[in-house]
């Protein structure tokens, strides 16, 4: 009987809410006949490369935000 009893409550506290929650009417239309133009496409964008200090891809393989130098190390790769 305990059992019984304890899957009416369950059921009863689980239908609750359901029952009583308002319908969902968000996607309902109301005759609104107004015509929506979609925007233009937009052209792909360039894909980004890092330049060095001197506008280029890099020297001597040092790479991007790097450049070829005679520095404190002698010649080598120095951040800009």
């Amino acid at each position: 009987m305990r059992k019984i009893a304890t899957a009416l409550a369950v059921a009863t506290l689980m239908a609750g809410p359901v029952l009583t929650a308002p319908s969902a009417t968000a996607a309902q239309t109301a005759n609104d006949t107004t015509t929506y133009t979609q925007p233009a496409p937009t052209p792909a964008e360039p894909k980004v490369q890092g330049l060095d200090c001197r506008g280029t891809t890099g020297n001597m393989g040092c790479g991007p935000g790097w450049f070829w130098r005679d520095g404190w190390r002698g010649w080598a790769c120095y951040p800009c």
